[in-house]
């Protein structure tokens, strides 16, 4: 990523964030208040959405961002996980993590100035690149 990358430790993280999301977010907390998976959805999509116009409340700058940024991917892997059939949660968890490793492997490339990084108009190709990966 034109961060910094990922590693292994990372791409686990990941996985195992997109994994608790469906399993403790939606499975878990339907049962326990009596939702179907798919209402418990709708729930958790309607709370992201109020929360969101209510984050310039977060007066820490980092604190915001990574709240805005922790909920915004988390809604966007809810609602993808929803269009790829929520039964299906592990394998769209996986192409998840393999776009990332995609983006990583472009960007970086496999040897050292072999990527897009410092070449002009990376970050533009970058994103053209990833709009042709399929998840």
């Amino acid at each position: 990523m034109p961060l910094c990358g990922f590693n292994e430790k990372m791409l686990k993280g990941l996985r195992d964030l997109q994994e608790g999301l469906v399993e403790h977010g939606l499975y878990e907390r339907s049962k326990e208040t009596g939702q179907t998976y798919e209402g418990r959805l709708n729930e958790e999509l309607s709370d992201m959405r109020r929360f969101s116009g209510e984050m310039d409340r977060i007066v820490d700058p980092e604190m915001k961002d990574i709240t805005r940024g922790l909920s915004t991917f988390a809604g966007a892997f809810y609602r993808l996980a929803r269009r790829k059939g929520l039964d299906n949660y592990k394998e769209t968890v996986q192409a998840v993590n393999d776009f990332f490793v995609e983006m990583d492997k472009v960007y970086y490339g496999e040897k050292q100035g072999e990527g897009l990084q410092g070449k002009p108009n990376d970050m533009r190709d970058l994103a053209d690149h990833l709009n042709k990966v399929k998840v």
